[in-house]
């Protein structure tokens, strides 16, 4: 491969077939990996460089932690301060970036949780628990674990109801994560091939936050996010009825739950919360907007023009509205209708010639025969239209207002 330029799919899907390699090579000769680390890891950085001569020094490290990750996973060692420490030297001495600690200990932590041994896994976790929303639960989670421990063995009868000092410590951690917040899903260590121990320990504590600190939104927010970068509706269902309750007039939790329901396609919930927005938001473009987006789906005229009318009346921009007349005729297969609105658009704005061109294609490709090709390009539009508009939304909103 030396000398070879990889494209990027073909690159990843080489380096994880590099990855699988060593990890069934590490739980086949666990005993002998742990026998013989400096050796263990020369194979590794042998193979990498041979392999991959051109690695980027990120993409580099992160193999070294994923391989890290597995043979403390696969150890039985694993509990020993001094096999641990002695896996870090071995790893930290071939990373290449200056914050070669950092991913080495974050895979640390994450086993030691993974294991059980949560009071050794806080030192290595308390560093970076803003780095990421999932590091911070994963070590309140560990506080909360200990505090657990120390519960059961109190004399609960001649306690008082007041928490423990870990337990102040979990409430602590997720109060801070709440008031400073950390992004979700952004620390490439955290990208295990088994991150299911993490997904409930990140859920256990969002839920437990929501428990002790009830006004908090983050907690809901960011549990949002992960649901939606995890793909996990069920999640999203249970979180989207918690904001309901608890913040039923804000307009960030009243937008994800629009969503909600235009991904299931259920027309009645997407307009019940239509309604409820124009009524709190009377002066905000961004209900009418989505009003807009919701009469795509349902492709009803009198919809469509009700909320076009709405349009006008509280000022949307022009192109904004052109945009929407064009998708609206090319999804009701009214293509001469829909050309005529956009000659209409070049007419009265010439400047937006490169962006009209763009949709002109895009519109061409709903008169084809091939039924996959007309999706693609329903898709494209949808999704075009969707971010010019937004992007023209924004110039005009105050920061109060902005659109996500």
């Amino acid at each position: 491969m030396r000398g070879e330029k990889l494209s990027d799919a073909i690159f990843y899907d080489k380096l994880n077939l590099l990855k699988k390699d060593f990890i069934g090579y590490i739980e086949r000769n666990t005993e002998k990996v742990d026998a013989n680390l400096p050796v263990f890891y020369g194979h590794v950085i042998s193979a990498l460089e041979n392999s991959f001569p051109g690695i980027l020094d990120e993409s580099y490290d992160e193999f070294i932690d994923h391989i890290t990750f597995e043979v403390l996973n696969a150890s039985g060692n694993s509990s020993d301060p001094t096999y641990i420490n002695k896996v870090i030297r071995n790893a930290v001495r071939f990373k290449k970036r200056k914050d070669a600690e950092t991913g080495v200990n974050i895979v640390v932590g994450l086993k030691l949780v993974k294991v059980g041994d949560y009071a050794h896994a806080i030192d290595f976790l308390k560093k970076y628990r803003n780095l990421d929303a999932k590091i911070g639960t994963a070590l309140a989670y560990c506080y909360h674990a200990l505090s657990l421990r120390d519960y059961k063995k109190t004399d609960v009868s001649s306690e008082s109801n007041r928490p423990g000092e870990m337990e102040l410590l979990a409430r602590e951690t997720m109060l801070t994560l709440a008031r400073t917040p950390a992004p979700v899903n952004q620390v490439k260590q955290l990208e295990l091939d088994d991150p299911s121990f993490l997904e409930k320990i990140f859920w256990q504590m969002i839920f437990l936050g929501l428990e002790w600190f009830p006004s908090e939104r983050w907690f809901i927010e960011a549990g949002l996010e992960n649901a939606a970068l995890t793909s996990d509706t069920d999640m999203r269902k249970r979180l989207l009825d918690i904001s309901s309750e608890r913040f039923y007039n804000d307009i960030h939790f009243l937008r994800v739950m629009f969503y909600y329901y235009l991904d299931n396609r259920d027309a009645g919930g997407a307009a019940g919360v239509l309604n409820h927005l124009i009524r709190q938001y009377p002066d905000n473009l961004e209900p009418i907007y989505l009003g807009l987006k919701f009469s795509l789906l349902t492709k009803k005229k009198i919809t469509y023009h009700s909320f076009r009318k709405l349009a006008n009346v509280k000022g949307m921009p022009d192109p904004v509205i052109y945009l929407f007349d064009v998708a609206f005729n090319l999804l009701n297969k009214e293509k001469a209708e829909a050309f005529n609105c956009l000659a209409e658009f070049e007419k009265e704005f010439p400047h937006l010639f490169y962006y009209i061109t763009t949709v002109r294609y895009i519109a061409n490709d709903f008169s084809s025969a091939d039924e996959a090709q007309v999706r693609k390009a329903k898709k494209a539009l949808i999704d075009s239209i969707d971010h010019y508009c937004r992007e023209e939304l924004r110039k005009i909103s105050s920061p109060a207002k902005k659109l996500p």
